[in-house]
C-alpha cells in the first residue's frame, strides 16, 4: 500500500516536472513568473540545486544504491550536456559542462551496470 503511494507521488512530480520543463523551454518569461522564480536570482537557485543534488549523490553513495546513484548520475549528465549545447550554440566556453555531462554518463553506465 506504502509503496504504491510512493510510485504514485513520484509519478505526480515527474509529471510537474516534465510540465514545468515544457513551459520553460516555450515561454521562458511566463515560466519564471509562474514558478516565483527572477533571473536575477538564479545563480543562488542553482547554488541550492546542487547542493541538494550533492545531498542525493551522499545518500545514495552511503547507503549504496546503484539504482539511486544510476538516476542521479543520469540526471547530472542530463543538465552538464544541456548547458554544453546551450553554451556552445552562444558561442560561450562549454567543455568544463562538456567533461561533466561526459563523465557523469559514464558513471551513471558503470552504476547501471552495478545493477546487475
Amino acid at each position: 500500500m506504502l509503496s504504491g503511494l510512493i510510485a504514485l507521488f513520484g509519478w505526480i512530480a515527474t509529471a510537474a516536472l516534465v510540465a514545468v520543463s515544457l513551459l520553460l523551454a516555450f515561454n521562458r518569461q511566463t515560466g519564471l513568473r509562474l514558478l516565483q522564480h527572477r533571473a536575477d536570482m538564479l545563480p543562488q537557485a542553482m547554488l541550492v540545486r546542487y547542493a541538494g543534488l550533492a545531498v542525493l549523490a551522499l545518500v545514495a553513495s552511503w547507503i549504496n544504491a546503484p539504482r539511486v546513484l544510476f538516476g542521479m548520475l543520469l540526471a547530472m549528465a542530463v543538465i552538464g550536456l544541456g548547458d554544453a549545447f546551450i553554451y556552445r550554440r552562444a558561442g560561450h566556453p562549454f567543455w568544463l559542462h562538456l567533461a561533466v555531462g561526459v563523465a557523469a554518463a559514464f558513471a551513471a553506465l558503470l552504476s547501471l551496470l552495478a545493477m546487475n
